[in-house]
């Protein structure tokens, strides 16, 4: 029998995109549509999101690929400073950058995407690329072909971490069911104990100095700061408003846990805190919290909940996984590519 990809023909037709630097007075709106259009795009792609930054914290080198006049494909991108020269990153202020495009991605369109994009960043001086595009669940369409065509130009994994997602296909079942024991036992207990959940509550300056005291303490016991302070808060809602999720635990009249969630894009809710009062342990908030977030995203039609990865530089904390395990998440790649040019 025949091998079909050696006998049907085919041809490689000349490249239909032109690559500029994003230019903010004149490009925004066709960025935006792009943006729109595009099958694998993310809140971490949107002007509203990138502007929360300060001014000086990053150099700025957005790109769009046109074809024709059109804007329809994507970049963030910022310059820094490398021991082999001049670095393109996308991108260093977000969970994912990488290059964002419209669903049904051909193999012929991605393989000019690459070349392009090589082009444009020797033309203009780089020395090196690294790229973080967002997770294949982030996508309507998920489609491999621009990796392989990136692979194919000479781009390496600088790493390959796992994200965990739980996949919010019930229908009309009740999510609970999916949980592993430990976890339906701890959800029991924390209802039984009469925590209360305030769910999707309004983003105010009140609630969120609930919130943030919360996150600190909880991050600072770990060793580590939360990415965001308190006032880049409140600026990223004032931003990208009805794009973020506070829910807070109660026992009594105290709050004693909360999550903050960001909406990534209409498949994907990305749990992006979730923390606790450590005296308040034992009563169990955060299970029943995650447990409330399935429902609500599973209401509102998310096709996962994105919690975020659990490997750093490709080592796993087996912790971690597993406590993301007992809820149903599944493991896939978040991949850094790079290239030396």
């Amino acid at each position: 029998m025949p091998d079909i990809a050696h006998t049907l023909p085919g041809s490689r037709e000349r490249n239909p995109y032109t690559v500029s630097q994003y230019d903010p007075a004149h490009d925004r709106q066709a960025w935006d549509k792009a943006l729109n259009q595009a099958g694998n795009g993310t809140l971490f792609h949107s002007h509203e999101f990138l502007q929360y930054h300060p001014r000086n914290r990053f150099e700025n080198h957005h790109l769009i690929f046109r074809i024709g006049e059109e804007a329809r494909v994507l970049l963030t991108g910022a310059v820094r400073d490398s021991e082999k020269g001049k670095a393109f990153i996308s991108y260093p202020g977000a969970s994912y950058g990488g290059i964002i495009y419209p669903a049904g991605l051909s193999f012929n369109h991605a393989h000019h995407l690459a070349d392009s994009l090589v082009k444009y960043a020797k033309s203009a001086g780089f020395k090196t690329l690294t790229l973080t595009p967002p997770p294949s669940l982030y996508s309507d369409w998920p489609s491999d072909v621009l990796d392989f065509h990136l692979l194919k130009k000479g781009f390496r994994y600088a790493k390959r971490e796992i994200t965990q997602a739980i996949p919010l296909d019930y229908g009309s079942a009740d999510p609970f069911d999916t949980l592993c024991n430990k976890t339906r036992t701890a959800v029991r207990k924390a209802v039984k104990e009469g925590l209360k959940v305030d769910e999707d509550i309004l983003l105010s300056d009140a609630n969120l100095e609930t919130f943030y005291p919360l996150l600190w303490d909880n991050r600072q016991r770990l060793g580590v700061t939360p990415t965001h302070s308190l006032e880049e808060l409140k600026r990223l809602r004032d931003l990208v408003p009805g794009q973020l999720s506070l829910s807070l635990v109660r026992h009594g009249k105290k709050a004693i846990a909360g999550i903050l969630n960001f909406v990534i894009n209409p498949r994907v809710l990305l749990i992006f805190y979730v923390c606790h009062d450590w005296e308040y342990q034992e009563l169990r908030p955060v299970p029943l919290l995650i447990y409330r977030s399935m429902l609500w995203a599973h209401s509102r039609g998310f096709r996962h909940l994105d919690f975020g990865t659990s490997t750093l530089n490709m080592e796993p904390n087996w912790g971690l996984l597993k406590f993301k395990e007992n809820f149903g998440s599944r493991g896939y790649f978040r991949d850094t590519f790079t290239i030396d040019l």
